[in-house]
């Protein structure tokens, strides 16, 4: 049966690919414009903000220092609410991908597709697990383990982190897709982390879809400055997150480190550092492209 229409505002053109190519001298465009999206982004970082930090850190530190509740019930109150709403933007992100074909990966088409979620879907429900796992050991106890409640948002960072950073040797030394990573079928080179992010969190999430995916995949292969800024990108990313992410970790286990000061470090510093590192790689992605699009008219094509 054919795929229903998506539930968006964005054309429906937009969620295929276009049968008609640039011309060879022509910078394939990618059909998203940040500008367009502000409000839902903002939305979007407001509720992951209350989610990943701002609800464990303003739900402990007064149930733990001005009430007499047991520690035991003072985390199942934590524990309840974390999760709720990156787990139901996971929700809805796996039924998106389950019912319309136009938002999944190039290339997984038919039925058995609806189960075939795109790479970041996958590595997000693992890290997502990780944590989950590590609060619940954590809260479990009749006296919490504090310090155990404090390593999720650091073991989130540090999964994607080392991720990230796979796949930078991996790309480095040349090595191929050992499996279907998102729309790359097994036995392409590897591409970095950040593409299959950027590709599966616009095509889904902004339900940009296949349009989106086939574009960013004409401008990686025609633009040599649009491959090197997303190499950089990834090791931007994915080497202080597995610092901060392992440092984070072993900080919240000294046993000189207070476990109520651990506790704000753990779930307070790694969203700070993502917010912090969005502004500059927004700033950072805004030059890149506009250096790239001077050299493109400039030249015709970019040797």
């Amino acid at each position: 049966m054919a795929s229903q229409p998506v539930p968006t505002s964005t054309p429906l053109s937009s969620l295929t690919p276009s049968s008609s190519s640039p011309a060879p001298h022509q910078l394939p465009p990618l059909p998203y414009r940040l500008r367009d999206h502000k409000r839902n982004i903002a939305i979007i970082w407001t509720l992951l903000a209350l989610d990943a930090a701002i609800l464990p850190l303003v739900l402990f530190y007064p149930l733990w220092f001005a009430s007499d509740l047991n520690p035991a019930y003072i985390f199942a109150v934590t524990t309840s609410v974390f999760g709720l709403i990156s787990g139901a933007e996971w929700a809805v992100r796996t039924w998106l991908l389950w019912r319309w074909e136009g938002l999944r990966p190039l290339g997984v088409d038919g039925p058995g597709g609806r189960w075939a979620f795109d790479f970041f879907h996958w590595s997000y429900s693992i890290g997502y697990t990780i944590a989950l796992i590590e609060l619940i050991i954590g809260a479990a106890p009749f006296r919490p383990i504090v310090r155990l409640c404090a390593l999720p948002a650091p073991s989130f960072i540090l999964f994607f982190g080392l991720l990230l950073l796979t796949f930078q040797v991996y790309c480095h030394l040349g090595f191929e897709t050992p499996f279907r990573i998102s729309s790359l079928p097994r036995g392409v080179p590897m591409r970095p982390l950040i593409y299959t992010i950027l590709e599966d969190v616009i095509a889904v999430d902004t339900k940009c879809g296949r349009g989106y995916r086939e574009q960013l995949k004409k401008r990686y292969e025609a633009s040599p400055m649009f491959r090197g800024m997303l190499k950089r990108l990834n090791l931007f990313w994915g080497l202080p997150a597995t610092v901060l992410g392992a440092g984070i970790v072993a900080l919240v286990w000294i046993p000189q480190v207070p476990e109520t000061v651990a506790y704000g470090i753990g779930w307070g510093v790694p969203p700070l550092w993502i917010g912090l590192w969005v502004v500059i790689t927004i700033w950072w992605v805004q030059s890149a492209l506009r250096k790239e699009k001077e050299e493109w008219c400039k030249h015709g094509t970019i040797c």
